[in-house]
């Protein structure tokens, strides 16, 4: 048993919450209305990866609830698709879940030496967790959108923004919280209890 107390989990998952649903609103004026085509920019897949790194599967609440939040909140019930929103969304946060598990299984899971991160296994995370949530998110989508909103998915054109998106998205959100983020911290003291 970890000595984290319940009360911080739980503000750790405030903090995920929020950081999820930010990310979400500064991505939400580039994404358009069809859900055929991704953002090119997706950070609020590196917030969901560097949650489940940072806190383990402590983080699934806080992921999920502020990618439901956004959802509901930022792009209106998903712009309505009602029933293949969330159905993404929860394709979304549990993508990078499946992710770790299989690169725990092939012992690929190296994310931290001598308390340094190693850029190159999250690397390889990011575009795990990008291939499961593009390849999942095709086929809910490839059938089932046409009958709700008419349009079509074409799967290069899918496969290429969802998966450029994710991977883009999820190396600028960690290159940023790793290399400009927290040395400001560390440079501060905001690192050091009261």
């Amino acid at each position: 048993m970890s000595n984290i107390t319940l009360q911080a989990r739980l503000y750790s998952n405030f903090a995920i919450i929020a950081v999820v649903y930010l990310t979400s609103a500064l991505m939400s004026w580039m994404y358009g209305v069809d859900i055929t085509i991704g953002n090119y920019l997706w950070l609020p897949m590196g917030a969901k990866v560097l949650a489940f790194l940072l806190f383990g599967i402590w983080a699934l609440p806080g992921v999920l609830i502020g990618s439901l939040m956004s959802g509901m909140f930022l792009y209106d019930f998903w712009i309505g698709n009602t029933f293949y929103g969330p159905l993404g969304t929860l394709v979304g946060v549990f993508a990078p879940l499946l992710a770790i598990m299989v690169m725990r299984h092939f012992h690929l899971s190296n994310f931290f030496d001598a308390g340094k991160i190693n850029f190159r296994h999250v690397l390889f995370l990011i575009i795990l967790s990008s291939l499961i949530n593009t390849l999942a998110k095709l086929f809910l989508y490839i059938d089932k959108v046409k009958g709700i909103d008419g349009k079509s998915v074409d799967a290069l054109n899918f496969i290429q923004s969802y998966l450029t998106g994710d991977v883009l998205g999820g190396i600028v959100f960690v290159f940023i919280v790793l290399k400009v983020l927290l040395p400001v911290v560390i440079k501060f003291g905001l690192n050091k209890a009261p």
